[in-house]
């Protein structure tokens, strides 16, 4: 019923262009919070990227991670975590699977906006993890969690991945279609 009640929300923004700016306007806001937030994590605490950004997550490189950020730096992770779930996840998942959905009529293929669906479920389960291993630290919470909120990671930017080619590879030939059309 929850993936039902996501594939109407998407079709009801992708119908409506009131409602599809303001999506967009709402991802681009959470991505410029989540950059400054992000940028001020590294700059203040060091650590490099946080592991959201990573390709796979090592349990000893997670571990490390949060040891070297020190407390502070994991209150600080927490709090981007928070913006994370909420507006970010939602605005990327909507916006874009909005758009691809309309790239997909457009082109008259298969519906895949779906993908953002799986990315940001992948998103929650990382997020989730990473904060809780953040809240625990320095205990450290079950090796097979971190390992599964590891592959959810990737399984987050392979159809992040999957999802932009998409949404650009529709968008070039939705384009370069309509442009053969009105030379004709």
């Amino acid at each position: 019923a929850n993936m039902f009640i996501l594939t109407k929300l998407l079709k009801t923004v992708a119908d409506s262009k009131p409602l599809l700016i303001a999506s967009g306007l709402t991802e681009a806001l959470s991505v410029g919070v989540m950059i400054r937030r992000s940028g001020y994590l590294q700059s203040t605490f060091g650590g490099g990227n946080p592991p959201d950004l990573w390709f796979g997550i090592p349990e000893e490189k997670l571990y490390n991670y949060l040891d070297v950020i020190g407390d502070g730096g994991r209150e600080t992770y927490r709090k981007i975590n928070s913006w994370d779930f909420f507006p970010y996840m939602p605005a990327y998942m909507i916006f874009y699977g909005a758009l691809l959905l309309i790239q997909c009529r457009s082109a008259q293929a298969s519906d895949i906006s779906w993908l953002f669906l799986i990315a940001m479920v992948c998103d929650i389960i990382e997020t989730g993890t990473f904060n809780s291993a953040a809240n625990q630290f320095p205990e450290h919470i079950s090796s097979t969690i971190v390992r599964l909120a590891s592959i959810a990671n990737e399984l987050k930017w392979v159809s992040f991945g999957f999802g932009a080619i998409g949404l650009v590879g529709l968008f070039v030939h939705n384009s370069l279609k309509n442009a053969k059309a009105h030379q004709q």
